[in-house]
């Protein structure tokens, strides 16, 4: 969405209120891309069956809706159309995000992920955070913008509003309220999962992936779950977000290095992270992974990754 105007008249470089609205009212029917960021299990509900649910929409709200398959853990949802369809088209969306997650949980909050041009994240988040403060306070909603680029050399940064869903789309109309005084400025490079990196995701807003494979070698999805040795009830499990499951497979040589002597780094992991974490004993049956199974709030399960992670590159076995 950018513009120049040369409004030169009798001398005067000065622009109207007249003129300003009009500028604004412009750019908000403009048919213009807006992207968001989605985890891949929720795509399905997007979908439907045989395609039916996302042709709805598009015949619905008049919009183009792409959404590239892909086999990384988050998918980029492109809605093409003016800015009020594209709204309602994602009010809707959500709402059918909601229903297949209620089958699951009875969690009543929505959650949407815009993806925006790193220029353009300082007038969200105003002198001293004052910006976001105020969308939070008004609103009623969580809403956090990340402070790094999509990975792959992208421009894009995420901000997330989780909440009510009707609040979630308030604070969504008004968050592109503020953008469309503030165009984009210098080159836009656009996130392609494809090139996802787990190891970031809490610093640019991705999604973990839910079950991954965990290698010396690799610059690990991000670093998840352990030890069976353990992981008794924790009560603060059930604060801060719903209480999920994640699982990965490791190689059998680095469950030495995560278990530590006598358990004592997988210990610490857990007091640190707050998270329960399990690791299978035996390998799974013809390989020679473990599984390994870490249980908490997304908080918990992104700090107790984090630390796994990190107690791995410590060993040497990182890049071996």
């Amino acid at each position: 969405m950018m513009e120049s105007g040369d409004y030169n008249s009798m001398g005067s470089n000065r622009t109207t209120n007249d003129d300003q609205q009009q500028q604004q009212d412009a750019r908000r029917n403009r048919k213009v891309d807006y992207r968001f960021l989605i985890p891949s299990r929720d795509a399905g509900a997007i979908i439907g069956k045989g395609g039916k649910t996302i042709q709805d929409l598009r015949l619905k709200h008049h919009c183009q809706i792409q959404m590239a398959d892909c086999e990384s853990p988050e998918r980029v949802l492109i809605i093409n159309g003016d800015q009020k369809d594209v709204l309602n088209c994602i009010s809707d969306i959500l709402l059918s995000i909601y229903e297949n997650h209620q089958r699951s949980t009875k969690s009543d909050q929505s959650e949407i992920r815009a993806l925006i041009h790193q220029s353009q994240a300082g007038a969200l988040i105003g002198k001293g955070a004052s910006r976001v403060k105020e969308f939070r306070e008004k609103h009623n909603i969580d809403v956090k913008i990340y402070p790094q680029c999509c990975p792959g050399g992208s421009t894009e940064r995420c901000i997330s509003m989780r909440g009510n869903k009707d609040d979630v789309i308030r604070c969504l109309t008004e968050v592109y309220s503020v953008l469309d005084g503030v165009p984009p400025r210098g080159p836009y490079r656009c996130y392609d999962p494809s090139t996802y990196n787990g190891f970031n995701v809490s610093d640019y807003g991705g999604y973990a992936d839910n079950h991954q494979h965990l290698r010396a070698n690799n610059p690990y999805g991000q670093p998840q779950g352990y030890p069976q040795y353990g992981g008794g009830y924790n009560p603060l499990l059930h604060q801060n977000g719903p209480v999920t499951t994640t699982q990965v497979t490791i190689p059998t040589e680095l469950a030495g290095i995560i278990i530590g002597a006598k358990g004592a780094k997988i210990s610490q992991v857990r007091q640190e992270s707050g998270a329960s974490i399990k690791i299978d004993s035996e390998p799974m049956p013809g390989t020679n992974d473990r599984l390994i199974t870490i249980t908490g709030n997304p908080s918990q399960i992104q700090q107790a990754q984090f630390l796994l992670q990190q107690a791995v590159r410590q060993s040497g076995l990182w890049n071996r």
